[in-house]
């Protein structure tokens, strides 16, 4: 697993439409301008889960694809130590900001949902860091600092979250590409 290269531009990009779509989705409904608005709010709901959900999957299949093929050309075997641990420590995280959102939603704390994902991920690349041949811990503190700003500065969430996991991802992989030269 890794998100140098074409893998973290693919992820950064896919992110950046995401969160567009997330951010033209809510913002649809809060108007009560669009077809949307006149869902029922547990349908909208579902509908922002699904989107979520969607991501997810398309991410993940994406950076697997992606480095199934690399690791093809470079005689590598498909499951590390490595590997292995990278993607325990994600599905790890995964799993407990998918609870932790989930009571913050219950409880009606809907501006924090942004704020965790950016700090569960930022805790998440620290943690993996030693696993990498990147500089994965530097983003998880970028992603960690912004997710404590969009705690500060709540109206600014969407911007921030765009800019950690698309921007971001995209830089990694632009950085990791001209350091090697391989994508």
């Amino acid at each position: 697993m890794s998100l140098r290269g074409i893998t973290g531009i693919f992820l950064g990009v896919i992110s950046l439409i995401f969160i567009f779509g997330i951010h033209l989705l809510l913002s649809q409904y809060a108007s009560g301008s669009a077809g949307v608005s006149m869902l029922p709010i547990s349908f909208f709901e579902i509908l922002i889960f699904g989107v979520t959900f969607l991501y997810i999957l398309i991410s993940y299949i994406t950076i697997t694809l992606i480095n199934r093929r690399r690791r093809k050309k470079l005689y590598l075997r498909k499951w590390d130590f490595k590997a292995k641990k990278i993607r325990r420590i994600y599905l790890i995280f995964l799993l407990l900001g998918g609870i932790i959102i989930y009571f913050l939603m219950a409880n009606g704390l809907l501006k924090f949902l942004i704020p965790t994902s950016l700090i569960l991920y930022g805790i998440a690349g620290i943690l993996s860091n030693k696993h990498t041949f990147g500089a994965t811990a530097v983003m998880g503190i970028v992603f960690f600092i912004l997710g404590g700003l969009a705690i500060l500065f709540p109206s600014f969430a969407f911007y921030m979250w765009g800019f950690a996991f698309g921007i971001c991802h995209i830089v990694y992989g632009l950085v990791y590409y001209k350091k090697s030269g391989k994508f």
